[in-house]
């Protein structure tokens, strides 16, 4: 009985490591992989946006199939220009992992949970949004780019929803979603703590 109520009193340590509870653990373990999922997605982004753009022909063929227009005559600064818009989107993709890296790091040491970690995981969330806003606003700027070199009545501003958008936007809003949800919880443990 005595060596409960000590036990009650003490209180527990989260943020040693003299003490590891189990859900910690398992929440470092989760955090530490969506660091590396999260990275490895940003440079795999990187990457298919390179190979893609960079190949001349690909584009030439598949692109021009695509938007029903011959582009052989287009131009290497019509090609980088629509490159440099996906860049612009991928840089803000990169924006929102750092962001989430940081939150991570909070994440696995909730001793460290504060305003910061939520004002991280917010500004992961919108940038994020950001991301795929730009991206499907550019997708006519680029068909137009790459239709430039064509009479006026040949240019094309085409927009495209792929199924896989649909998805992003989801996972954009659900983590906007938490975002809301950890920055009122922290709130509340502040107001909580003031009180004690």
């Amino acid at each position: 009985m005595e060596i409960a109520m000590q036990t009650q009193q003490e209180p527990t340590k989260i943020g040693t490591s003299t003490f590891q509870h189990p859900a910690i653990q398992k929440l470092q373990r989760v955090a530490h992989l969506m660091r590396l999922a999260s990275a490895g997605y940003a440079l795999w982004m990187l990457w298919n946006i390179l190979n893609w753009w960079m190949d001349a022909d690909k584009v030439t063929r598949h692109f021009g199939s695509f938007i029903g227009r011959d582009l052989s005559a287009m131009g290497a600064s019509q090609r980088l220009g629509a490159l440099a818009l996906d860049l612009i989107a991928w840089a803000l993709l990169l924006v929102s992992v750092v962001q989430g890296w940081k939150f991570l790091g909070y994440l696995g040491q909730p001793a460290r949970w504060s305003g910061a970690a939520a004002r991280h995981i917010s500004m992961c969330a919108w940038f994020a949004i950001a991301c795929e806003g730009f991206a499907q606003l550019a997708r006519p700027l680029q068909s137009f780019l790459l239709t430039a070199h064509l009479p006026v009545a040949e240019q094309v501003w085409k927009w495209r929803f792929q199924n896989v958008d649909l998805l992003a936007v989801l996972f954009c809003l659900a983590l906007l979603m938490f975002a809301y949800v950890f920055a009122w919880t922290m709130e509340m443990a502040e107001e909580n703590r003031s009180f004690v």
